[in-house]
This record gives structure tokens, C-alpha cells and sequence, in this order.
């Protein structure tokens, strides 16, 4: 123990001092040595438990995606053969839907060949040309429903008034042209209207009329044939198609699916309730000694550093109310306190304070 005024103090108690000092720095180098073990220790501890937890995350998820991958495999399989079943009984269905229009539309059909033929016949019989049976040669000369009067005004807009104004708006065609057009095309149609009335529609009147009749028939029949077929295929009703065996397969498919989730269910709850465990439990008995011995060394240099913590601070305490409240807080160095334990053992100063006056002297 330093006396109460340290200055009066002889060599032997600057030894002293310059002891206490040292001892403190080294206590001091030793407690920040001590701080960078614990923060290294504590650092691997940390990673050591996230190399713990990750593997157990890792192994879990693996097994877990091991039982799944089995039964999900089993399940794609049998999703893939619906579809397959799925797209064989559509095609059946189809076929079906296209016999059973056959069969309904049948006796329309063979009427509408029927009344074809009546017309073929009659127009053979009395010479007449196909032509005269057209679409054409009705809307031009006795048009009956909306689509012959549209053929009707069309024609004659195109021959009277499009081709007319055309070639009056091009600039390179001659306005004879325009004249000579138009009086060949009214020519052209007076002449060729005149023959084909006096020769075709006054002489086979009755049989183009009957042919015209027989025509709206079968556009009829057509019409009648397209609307069966619409609601054939709206019907919802499959029995008379034979679909039994692939629907049976299907929900065969699906009550297998069924199965099949329901075992992956159980299986990864028993994996949950048991293997799980046993692989956590696995995972933490190769890690315990490991974790345990860090965990142990970190304790102990935590308990050490709050021990020599404790120590540092009373001693800087002690040297700052007993050494550096007389010296200043520049001479706690110990090659300045050197320096003066050096005048001291030249004689040149019996006291500490006598020291100091001749240190502050020299410099």
C-alpha cells in the first residue's frame, strides 16, 4: 500500500508504483485478449448451432420430399391415365353424337337426295340446262326470299352503278367509253333477259317454278337437319352413347387418387410423430459434446473476464485515487516512472516529489 501522500515516498515505494502499474497494464492486455476469445468462442457456438439447424432443416425436408416424390408419382400416373381415358371416351362420345345425328337426320337427308334427283330429272327430261336451276338465274329472275333479292339489287348496282361511276372517276378512260358501256350493257341485257324469258321461263314455267318450290324444301330440310344436330349436341344426356366402361374407369382413377392421398397423409404424419424425432434427436447427439465443450469454454472465459474486469477496474481505481491524484495523470506510464526510479538511484533525488523537480528541470 502506497502511503498517504506518495510524494514523500522513497525509491523503494516508486518501485512499488511502477509494479502496480505494470501489473495493471498487463491485467489489462490480458482482459482485452480475453474479450476477443469470448467474441470468437461465442461466434463459432452461433455457427456451430446454425450448422446443427440447417441440417436439420435440410434432412427433414429431404425425407419429406422422399415421401412425397413416391406417392406423388403414383398420383401423376393416375392423373395421366384420366386424361388418357378422358380423351378415349370424348372421342367416343363424338362418334356417338355423329351416329346418332346420322340416324336422326337420316330420312331428311335421303329426301333432300330425293328431291335433287326429281329436279335433275325434270330439267333432263325437258332439256333444260343446270344453269337455270341456280342460285343466280332465281334471284334475277323471281327472287321469293331475302338472300335472292340481296343477289338481286347487288347485281344491278355492280352493272349499273359501280362499274359507271368507275369508270367515270378514272381519269385516264375516255367519257366515250363510259357512253359505249352503258349502251352495250343495257343492250346486252334486254336481248339476253328477252331470250332467256321467251325461251327458258315462258316455255318451262312450270317446271322451273316446281324446281324453285322443291329448292326452298331442301333449304328447309337443311335448316331442319342443322337444328336437330344443335340440340343433339346440347343434350346432356349420355346413356344411349355406351360410355359406362370409361366412366367407371375414371372414377376407378379417382378413388385411387383418393387412396393414394390418403396414405401420403399417413405417412407423413407418422414421419411427424416418429422419424422425425429420431432424426432431431440423431442431429443433437452428434453435435452435443461439440456444442457442450464451446459452450463450457465460453463460460469459463466469460467467468474469467468478468473476474479480471472486476480486478482492472478496482485497480484503476486504487492507482487513480493513490497515484495519478499526486503524479498526474502523465507520469502513470511506467517509462516516465522509470525515468525518475533512474534519478533516484543516481542520488540526485531522495524523495518522489524531489524526482519529479528534477524530471521537470531536464525537460
Amino acid at each position: 500500500m502506497a502511503e498517504q501522500n506518495i510524494l514523500n515516498g522513497n525509491q523503494k515505494q516508486l518501485e512499488q508504483i511502477i509494479g502496480d502499474i505494470k501489473e495493471h497494464n498487463v491485467k489489462k492486455d490480458r482482459l482485452e485478449k480475453l474479450a476477443e476469445s469470448v467474441k470468437d468462442i461465442s461466434k463459432e457456438l452461433d455457427n456451430a448451432r446454425k450448422e446443427k439447424q440447417n441440417e436439420m432443416d435440410s434432412k427433414i425436408k429431404a425425407s419429406t420430399d422422399a415421401i412425397c416424390d413416391g406417392y406423388d408419382k403414383s398420383i401423376n400416373a393416375d392423373k395421366d391415365k384420366i386424361k388418357a381415358v378422358s380423351a378415349a371416351r370424348d372421342k367416343a362420345k363424338m362418334a356417338g353424337v355423329k351416329e346418332r345425328i346420322n340416324a336422326e337426320t337420316a330420312s331428311l337427308r335421303a329426301q333432300n337426295e330425293d328431291l335433287a334427283d326429281q329436279i335433275n330429272e325434270a330439267f333432263i327430261h325437258e332439256n333444260i340446262s343446270k344453269v337455270f336451276n341456280s342460285q343466280l338465274f332465281i334471284s334475277v329472275f323471281n327472287p321469293k326470299k331475302l338472300l335472292d333479292y340481296v343477289i338481286d339489287i347487288a347485281i344491278i348496282l355492280i352493272l349499273y352503278v359501280a362499274v359507271p361511276v368507275a369508270l367515270f372517276l378514272l381519269p385516264m378512260i375516255p367519257q366515250w367509253i363510259l357512253l359505249v358501256y352503258c349502251m352495250v350493257i343495257t343492250l346486252v341485257s334486254i336481248v339476253v333477259i328477252k331470250c332467256i324469258f321467251r325461251k327458258v321461263v315462258l316455255k318451262h314455267a312450270e317446271t322451273i317454278m316446281a324446281a324453285q318450290n322443291t329448292r326452298i324444301q331442301i333449304t328447309d330440310n337443311k335448316k331442319r337437319i342443322k337444328k336437330i344436330e344443335k340440340n343433339i349436341r346440347k343434350d346432356k344426356n349420355e346413356d344411349m352413347y355406351g360410355l359406362e366402361s370409361f366412366d367407371s374407369d375414371i372414377n376407378a382413377l379417382h378413388d385411387d387418387i383418393a387412396r393414394i392421398e390418403e396414405e401420403k397423409s399417413s405417412a407423413l404424419e407418422e414421419f411427424e410423430k416418429n422419424t422425425k424425432a429420431d432424426i432431431i434427436s440423431e442431429i443433437n447427439e452428434r453435435y452435443a459434446d461439440k456444442i457442450t465443450n464451446m459452450e463450457n469454454e465460453l463460460n469459463k472465459k466469460k467467468k474469467e473476464y468478468d473476474e479480471l474486469d472486476d480486478l482492472v477496474k478496482k485497480q484503476r481505481i486504487y492507482i487513480s485515487s493513490n497515484y495519478e491524484a499526486y503524479l498526474g495523470k502523465e507520469f502513470i506510464n511506467v517509462d516516465k516512472l522509470s525515468e525518475l526510479n533512474s534519478i533516484m538511484k543516481s542520488d540526485s533525488a531522495d524523495t518522489i516529489a524531489q524526482a519529479l523537480a528534477v524530471y521537470n528541470n531536464r525537460h
